[in-house]
Parts: structure tokens; C-alpha cells; sequence
């Protein structure tokens, strides 16, 4: 069995507190299952990916596909999903529709018949109702109530984003034009965080409206598990970009704040 990322296009849409992502493509061949999968990293919030699985005897015409999954504990806070596919992250925005009255998933989210579970070690959340089969990795911690007070509840307990302090003056951005290989951007700055996240610089996503402007921003994969060491270090992160196009600028974002600093050419 291979089972690798695909590729696609994608949309969201929250509905009755429930995320919703559609991918649409092109698959390699006629007997490649396309489906989406919420990733088990602890990141917030999680992420989405696009696999492609395939078994058996194959016939190679490529052909159309479209699926979509829904995430019922997805973070309601949360503006954009990240799909992660073979061509790298993108963050989705995410469309909120109307509520219909009567869902007919999870009933009327009037009654108090919702329970709030969280998934053991991990501060990820799942709404459903109280006699809905729940398997056995996630705990029970609020209700039954009303679907809006399960959602209160979700987005007053749900983790903040990590924050990642970057240090202002050591933002460093250059085009390596040296001989003996293509060109490449590189971009280096000092950031303070808990020693035990891993962060990378990311293109952001999306790139603004002038091209020449390269927008970058930290992201914080967190340790697995409920306790980390709480310990702050000071680490460079570093972006590099192969045969980049002539940025003038580089700008990281990162939350309210942002960096900023010229790009230069070394030869």
C-alpha cells in the first residue's frame, strides 16, 4: 500500500461550530482512495492533510476527485485551517455560513443534550451529543448543555497560539548568489522560545499583493504530551529559498507584530 500527500485546491466553511474542508483534484490513478486527515501533531491550531493512498494493480490515467470531511473539534476561534499536501502548507480561510435551525447531524442545538470531550493528553476538543459512541482516547468535561455553551466552553479552555518572541535588529535576509550553485534566498533571526517547541520559518500564506516583498512567519510544532520544561532559549531560525525570484524585502509576521529588513546580494 503507498500512501503519500496529494495535491489539490481547497475550501473551508464553519457550519453549526463544525468545520468543513473540500479538496478538489486530480488523482494519479483510478484506484487512488483521496481523503482528508486531521495530522496528530500538537499544534493549534491543527492541521489538515491531503493523502493519496493507493494499493493493488493500477491503471496510470489520472481522473478528477473532490472530498470533503468535516471536523467537529476543530477550534472555533481559529480564522484559517492549514492543509498540508506535497507542495507545501496553505492556509485555508475559513467561510462561517448561517447556522441551519436543525442540524441534521447533531440535532437541535437548542437542547441541552451536548457534551464537551478532550482528548487525553492534548488540548484538542470534540462537541457531540451525550448518547453519541465516543471512542475511548477522549475524556468527558463539560454538559450535557446547549450547543452554543459547548462551544463557550471549547473556546474559553482551547490553548492560545504559542507565541514566538523575535528579537528586533537580528532580522538578516540575502540573496546567496555565489558561484558553483543556483541562487537562494536566505533569511536568518533570533528568536526567544521554550526550548522544547520546535519552530520554523514558513513562507506565509498569502504572499501580499506585491511580489517582490517575501512574507514569512514562525511555526511552532509543541511537544507531545500535557507538560513541557517551560525553559527559554534563545535559538536562530533560519528560512532558505532556492532559486528565489529579486525580493527587495523580507518581512516575517508574526501575530500583531511584524519584522522587516532589506534584502542584499552577496556574490
Amino acid at each position: 500500500m503507498s500512501k503519500t500527500l496529494g495535491a489539490g485546491i481547497y475550501t473551508a466553511y464553519r457550519q453549526n461550530g463544525i468545520l468543513h474542508v473540500k479538496a478538489v483534484g486530480w488523482k494519479p490513478t483510478a484506484q487512488t482512495k483521496v481523503y482528508l486527515e486531521q495530522l496528530p501533531f500538537l499544534i493549534f491550531p491543527p492541521q489538515v492533510a491531503l493523502i493519496f493512498e493507493t494499493e493493488g494493480i493500477t491503471s496510470p490515467v489520472e481522473l478528477p476527485f473532490e472530498t470533503e470531511k468535516a471536523f467537529p473539534g476543530y477550534p472555533a476561534s481559529a480564522k484559517v485551517v492549514t492543509v498540508v499536501d506535497r507542495n507545501g502548507h496553505h492556509a485555508i480561510q475559513i467561510d462561517e455560513r448561517p447556522a441551519t435551525a436543525a442540524p441534521l447531524m447533531i440535532g437541535n442545538p437548542a437542547e441541552p443534550r451536548f457534551v464537551v470531550y478532550r482528548q487525553i493528553g492534548t488540548d484538542l476538543y470534540l462537541i457531540a451529543p451525550a448518547d453519541a459512541p465516543v471512542i475511548a482516547i477522549y475524556v468527558r468535561v463539560f454538559g450535557p448543555d446547549t450547543y452554543a455553551a459547548c462551544q463557550a466552553y471549547v473556546a474559553a479552555h482551547s490553548a492560545p497560539p504559542p507565541v514566538v518572541e523575535l528579537l528586533p535588529g537580528s532580522l538578516h535576509a540575502w540573496i546567496d548568489a555565489m558561484p558553483g550553485g543556483p541562487a537562494r534566498l536566505v533569511v536568518t533571526v533570533d528568536a526567544f522560545v521554550e526550548v522544547d517547541w520546535t519552530v520554523t520559518l514558513v513562507s506565509a500564506v498569502p504572499q501580499g499583493i506585491n511580489p517582490l516583498v517575501k512574507l514569512l512567519r514562525p511555526e511552532v510544532q509543541l511537544p507531545p504530551g500535557p507538560v513541557h520544561s517551560h525553559a527559554i532559549g534563545l535559538r536562530t531560525l533560519r528560512y532558505e529559498e532556492p532559486q528565489p525570484l529579486a525580493y527587495t524585502d523580507v518581512t516575517i509576521e508574526n501575530g500583531l507584530l511584524s519584522l522587516s529588513a532589506k534584502v542584499t546580494t552577496t556574490h
